[in-house]
């Protein structure tokens, strides 16, 4: 498998960002011997029928934000699992990630490597690129503190990523951006997308999407596409194999 050519080269120069979604947790938790639930099972689990914020969003209309924490981080099986291969492989190629994930397997990676890092959680000033350093932002908080996490859009409400908008204008001018683990058909891309986007105050430049492994209608397909992603198939442990091949090759 190839690996764009900006991507590699960005990666070998430090200037590469890393975007990390739900599916390299869900990786992590099939391989630690866990379940974790998909966007639309969680989602029925939940009360819902398509939409994981549009459930929680109902809810913390009636239960304790605590128990409702609870059974997200209970479906996710994250709590329970170990990094994988492709936490591994992220913290020692890049310094800076950017994740929707809500569990601390990035920061465990971390630290079994010997990596010193930082967490940079919603509603703090994003890291200057040219700090030294590992910086994990968690976009959508961590279950490590219970405070910061994004459930719902009045979570999200209160944090916009358009307050940041000269730092991720930044990131996406100067810097070439790589989404790993997520699915262009599922809610959490969208979501961050959508996010992004607003914050850049318009429509991104190019960027880079791994594909997690799976059917793909034409539509969605299409969809990205004409928004500007360039998308390749590849799982999140996969993809980062690959860049760290590629880029001992040049």
């Amino acid at each position: 498998m190839n690996v764009p050519v900006e991507v590699v080269e960005a990666a070998a120069a430090g200037r590469c960002v890393l975007f990390v979604g739900n599916r390299a947790t869900l990786e992590a938790v099939t391989e630690s011997g866990g379940e974790f639930l998909g966007q639309r099972r969680l989602a029925r689990k939940l009360g819902g029928r398509v939409s994981v914020r549009e459930a929680v969003g109902k809810l913390l209309e009636g239960a304790p934000r605590e128990e409702v924490l609870r059974r997200v981080a209970g479906f996710q099986g994250a709590t329970e699992a170990e990094p994988g291969e492709f936490h591994r492989r992220a913290v020692r190629r890049f310094t800076r990630i950017y994740t929707t994930c809500r569990d601390a397997l990035l920061e465990q990676a971390a630290q079994a490597e010997g990596i010193d890092y930082r967490v940079v959680y919603p509603g703090e000033p994003l890291p200057d690129f040219e700090a030294p350093g590992l910086v994990i932002t968690k976009l959508w908080g961590g279950f490590e503190r219970p405070e910061s996490v994004v459930l719902s859009d009045a979570d999200q409400a209160l944090h916009p990523l358009s307050a940041q908008s000269k730092a991720l204008r930044a990131v996406f001018r100067k810097k070439v951006v790589f989404f790993v683990g997520y699915r262009p058909d599922e809610e959490d891309f969208d979501l961050l997308f959508d996010d992004l986007s607003e914050a850049y105050g318009g429509e991104l430049p190019r960027v880079h999407l791994a594909v997690s492994q799976g059917r793909i209608s034409d539509y969605h397909w299409q969809k990205w596409v004409w928004r500007g992603l360039l998308l390749f198939i590849a799982d999140p442990s996969e993809a980062l194999e690959a860049v760290d091949a590629q880029v001992e090759a040049l």
